[in-house]
């Protein structure tokens, strides 16, 4: 699909915030704070990029809220699994922290095939849903730095995203209807139990489905639930910025 057609779905599902939905997303993994709206100055002009590992991040924000520095960030969700930032450092001349706060803001997903999801929590808390062959996926968090010098605003700020991993941590981080059409390859029929905003753990085969009892298709739920457990990509994608 061409890029514009792209575009021009992103704003569709934009455009639907308001009027439709297909369902209710929980907390992201880690588990984030309440959303908002930076409307703060930003210390950037225009979004900066970073590549490592062929993906491409986007640094969007960055600014002073109260005594916190914010960093705004946009990057790709490479496959249908739970991605986030794992590990970050903020260098601030000599000093280091790594003690970055995760808030989601945005979401871009594939939820099955032919459908993409849209997330913004800050928005509207359900989550808005079209049609598509394909579409740029991607999930946007503020990362919070504390407990930072008092002169932080004078010194160049250097962030650093070392890591994304996948994991899931409550029952929809699981992708459970990715996980369903998967399976139904091999398994005609079977579903999977595993409550929204429920430990991920709790997941289970339906009984109506019939294979509740079926070894083989035991083992193939565990091996996905293994897969969305086990991405590990490494950085580093770099920013440096100053007020």
């Amino acid at each position: 699909m061409k890029k514009s057609n792209r575009l021009i779905m992103v704003f569709a599902l934009l455009g639907i915030l308001i009027i439709s939905g297909c369902g209710k997303e929980a907390t992201m993994t880690p588990m984030p704070t309440s959303s908002g709206n930076i409307t703060s100055s930003s210390w950037i002009t225009e979004p900066v990029q970073s590549t490592q590992s062929d993906l491409t991040f986007e640094l969007l924000h960055v600014s002073k809220i109260g005594d916190d520095l914010v960093f705004r960030v946009k990057f790709p969700l490479v496959d249908w699994r739970n991605w986030y930032i794992s590990v970050v450092r903020l260098t601030l001349g000599d000093e280091v922290f790594n003690n970055a706060q995760t808030e989601f803001f945005e979401r871009l997903y594939k939820k099955s095939s032919g459908t993409y999801c849209l997330y913004q929590p800050s928005y509207n808390e359900l989550e808005k849903c079209i049609p598509a062959d394909d579409m740029d996926t991607y999930q946007i968090v503020n990362l919070i730095f504390s407990g930072l010098p008092a002169d932080f605003e004078s010194k160049q700020a250097v962030l650093d995203i070392l890591e994304i991993s996948t994991g899931a941590t409550y029952c929809e981080d699981l992708r459970i209807p990715y996980m369903e059409e998967v399976l139904s390859k091999d398994f005609p029929g079977l579903t999977l139990e595993c409550e929204a905003g429920q430990n991920a753990g709790t997941y289970k085969i339906s009984e109506t489905s019939g294979f509740a009892d079926n070894a083989e298709a035991q083992a193939a739920v565990e091996a996905m639930v293994a897969e969305a457990n086990s991405g590990v990509i490494s950085g580093p994608w770099t920013f440096e910025v100053s007020k």
